[in-house]
């Protein structure tokens, strides 16, 4: 079994904003360009963290992205669900074959088994954790590979009048 992309581009993008607490919101482009990932697919996969409650958006100027619920509340198994789903990962088609075994399969039994510790595994470690255990943002994004966030870019007015078209 494997986690999609999209979980594990939740994952560190959420822990690369969560080394960030004096930074409350952040853009797409941001974290995408610390990720080094197309921003389009991380829109869109901030849009499922934003339906689940784990981000929260704000529209406008200082729009972006915030953490929806404290980190020691967001587990790794609530971003893995919201990719994964929730279905059974093992699905016995037994019952179209009219198996007699029914609840008494050893093999639907242990499948299950496995998922649900996998579940209660991933529930008990939260953002919180991981920041903590990384202990600093330096140390979790070179384990990472992932480049620190840049500094903003300071636009002179030469900047701004050459951008705007004008001509000496």
């Amino acid at each position: 079994m494997r986690y999609s992309q999209s979980t594990e581009l939740a994952i560190d993008s959420l822990l690369y904003m969560a080394a960030r607490p004096e930074a409350s919101d952040f853009s797409v482009e941001q974290v995408a360009a610390a990720q080094e990932v197309s921003a389009s697919y991380l829109a869109k996969v901030f849009q499922q963290l934003v339906k689940a409650g784990v981000l929260r958006s704000h529209r406008g100027s200082k729009g972006g992205y915030a953490l929806g619920r404290p980190l020691s509340l967001i587990t790794l198994r609530d971003i893995a669900v919201v990719f994964e789903g929730s279905s059974p990962l093992y699905e016995c088609d037994g019952y179209a074959r009219t198996c007699s075994l029914g609840p008494k399969c050893l093999v639907k039994a242990t499948f299950d088994e496995a998922e649900r510790k996998m579940h209660e595994v991933l529930a008990k470690v939260s953002l919180q954790d991981v920041v903590a255990q990384a202990g600093q943002e330096a140390a979790w994004t070179a384990a990472h590979g992932c480049a620190p966030l840049p500094p903003p870019v300071a636009v002179t007015q030469a900047d701004s009048v050459g951008q705007g078209g004008a001509t000496s």
